[in-house]
């Protein structure tokens, strides 16, 4: 027995030191391979050398770079959809004004649309002795979220008395589907916007040359994406429209407000860019491999390898191979050449290597040979119809860095692209020490599913298109089988671009995602498992604030205006990322499944806002959405969540005091 013992010591012993040569080779006759990158995202604005008068399309795929050209084919962003620069058509105008106590604008409206069609109007945008709370409106027929706006307004001069006019006291608000919220522009956007100087000087950081409505002149609206189509009563008539407007806004006690209305004498609106998201990868299209030999097993190399995964059941990328008569005949992608006969089209391919493989020949225990697959007839020309790269940690570059586009051939009358927000949510690819790490899990379990966290672990691996993973037994049907419900986070669109039910769903990607995740599950779970996977359950959260401010003598009004604007938006920003379900939480990998929010989650993360001396209040609203409308709930200050739900920022209410 002591003998046995011994050699069994010994045994355990080598294996413990088996080499790392070795163990690399175990992990591939397993299947276990390195996960793949993960693009980074950001928000593109796209800048018109002159309004088009049929509007202009910028197509999904429109490529983007930076400028240093050292990198410049790592780091390319691609549209994520369509941009269609619209040509904004205005209908409708409404004067507001404010009752008494109120300045939210929530006066009686009065339709004055027929000033649109004059050439010399003459409309007092706001009541005879203004009062804070008094608005114009102006309604678009069309939704102009995530459009760049001019409007030319023809002012009478000089109207509006007793105000300053480098910080008039109004503000531009546009309608989000909840609430009104601020166009005030980030002073930090406006520099990256290609302005000419005369128009810089005469709009500032504004971006309003009007001077408070008290000159003719331009304000540039950056309508967010968000924008939502709004029902305003006028009169006893639902007027609905895309709104924006102008508010009368008493900013502090000590700005000098209005003490008579001004007048406008025409309007007219021009789209002059829009923005699309977009996403770190370049596409390579029609990439011929090589000819082929006429053997089995040949393995091509794509030329930009990593690959990003291929879009499922589309066949848009693919191997194609000419065929007999000399048409490219598109070849299927299989995981596995174990289920291929002879006649099957199949390849594989490996995303990390870009190894393109076709199927190979074996000879069985009898001598004869069997082919998996097809093989490529001799001297036949192989191509890669259209493959994606990218991703990676690289790709999370800053704001004001992607401008060059790769190809004008689309961009015709495009004076300039930039990012006014920084792209977030690259993720590099699984290093071989991090697989090495994850190899005991894989030969433990052997890709196979049997407790929740076996579930999870497989889900992890295959799917780097998800960012979170959570499972959880299902109740009882009553025929004693069990019950397991997976729940998913994909990897969204990065913090700071406003998610909404749509947004995290993602329509038809979605439930292919779901479908296809199940799939895989399914070969390896026990037979007798239900199994549903389907998206998280999604809580809203909207933060309440009232953060206390630093108290500044020594600035012009207008800086004290910029030095809050970025204090806001700071401290939203710093909401939103953590927050985010897929790149929040306190390890920024994503908020964690059934974590609760507490008041001590947000009061350090808003205390070391630059410019914040103290956080006076917090208070979290959970946010619903009925027929297309977000609904704020009471405030609460513990956010609980069940197991299955994730937390997803919502737009956050802060205010600003000073002492």
């Amino acid at each position: 027995i002591e003998l046995f013992a011994w050699m069994t010591d010994l045994i355990r012993y080598r294996l413990n030191n088996v080499p790392e040569r070795d163990f690399r080779q175990f992990l591939k006759l397993i299947g276990a391979r390195p996960r793949p990158a993960v693009p980074a995202s950001t928000e593109l604005t796209f800048w018109l050398s002159a309004p088009q008068p049929d509007g202009k399309l910028i197509p999904k795929g429109t490529e983007v770079t930076i400028q240093q050209s050292t990198v410049a084919e790592r780091v390319t962003f691609s549209t994520d959809q369509d941009l269609l620069i619209r040509v904004p058509a205005l209908r409708y105008c409404v004067t507001s004004w404010a009752r008494d106590g109120a300045d939210d604008g929530g006066g009686d409206l009065r339709d004055v649309s027929e000033s649109l069609e004059l050439n010399n109007a003459q409309l007092s945008v706001f009541q005879a002795r203004p009062r804070p709370g008094d608005a114009v409106y102006l309604g678009f027929q069309e939704n102009l979220g995530g459009q760049v706006l001019r409007l030319n307004l023809r002012c009478a001069t000089a109207q509006g008395f007793n105000i300053i006019p480098e910080d008039p006291p109004i503000i531009w608000e546009f309608w989000d589907g909840s609430a009104w919220q601020s166009l005030m522009p980030d002073p930090e956007h406006v520099a990256l916007l290609p302005l000419t100087d005369g128009e810089r000087t005469a709009m500032g950081n504004r971006l309003d040359a009007t001077a408070g409505l008290n000159e003719s002149g331009s304000v540039i609206l950056l309508l967010p994406r968000t924008s939502s189509m709004k029902v305003l009563t006028v009169g006893g008539n639902e007027i609905e429209a895309c709104w924006v407007r102008c508010r009368a806004y008493h900013r502090h006690p000590a700005q000098p407000f209005y003490d008579s209305s001004p007048v406008v004498q025409g309007f007219a609106a021009e789209s002059i860019g829009g923005m699309v998201s977009a996403s770190h990868v370049f596409t390579v299209a029609d990439e011929e491999l090589g000819r082929s030999d006429g053997n089995s097993g040949q393995v091509f190399r794509l030329q930009h390898a990593p690959i990003l995964p291929r879009p499922p059941d589309t066949g848009v990328e693919t191997v194609l191979v000419e065929g007999l008569d000399g048409v490219m005949e598109r070849w299927s992608e299989v995981n596995t050449f174990g289920n291929s006969g002879p006649g099957d089209s199949h390849f594989m391919l490996d995303d990390l290597t870009g190894a393109v493989r076709f199927g190979p020949s074996v000879r069985d225990a009898g001598g004869q040979e069997r082919r998996y697959g097809r093989v490529p007839p001799a001297g036949r020309i192989i191509r890669f119809s259209q493959y994606r790269g990218g991703g990676g940690s690289v790709g999370n570059v800053g704001r004001g860095t992607l401008v060059l586009p790769r190809s004008s051939s689309n961009l015709d009358y495009v004076n300039a692209v930039t990012n006014l927000r920084r792209a977030v949510g690259g993720r590099d690819g699984e290093t071989l020490e991090e697989l090495l790490l994850r190899g005991p899990d894989l030969v433990r379990t052997r890709d196979v599913a049997v407790t929740r966290g076996d579930f999870e672990r497989l889900v992890r691996q295959r799917f780097p298109q998800v960012s979170g993973v959570h499972c959880v037994g299902t109740p009882d049907t009553g025929a004693g089988v069990p019950g397991i419900r997976v729940m998913l986070v994909p990897v969204l669109p990065g913090p700071g671009l406003l998610l909404i039910p749509d947004d995290v769903s993602l329509g038809q990607h979605g439930r292919e995602l779901c479908r296809e995740v199940k799939g895989y599950l399914e070969e390896r779970a026990p037979l007798t498992t239900e199994l549903t996977v389907t998206l998280a359950d999604y809580v809203w959260v909207s933060v309440t604030t009232q953060l206390v401010i630093q108290r500044y003598t020594d600035l012009a009004p207008f800086e004290l205006e910029a030095l809050r604007v970025r204090v806001r938006e700071e401290a939203s920003d710093r909401l939103d990322h953590l927050l985010h379900p897929s790149q929040g939480g306190p390890s920024g990998t994503g908020w964690p499944f059934g974590r609760s929010l507490t008041r001590g989650d947000v009061f350090g993360l808003l205390q070391s806002v630059p410019g914040v001396r103290y956080v006076d209040q917090v208070g979290f609203r959970r946010v619903t959405f009925a027929a297309g409308r977000a609904v704020l709930g009471p405030e609460e200050a513990l956010l609980t969540l069940d197991p299955g739900e994730v937390l997803c920022s919502y737009e956050h209410r802060i205010t600003l005091v000073e002492p």
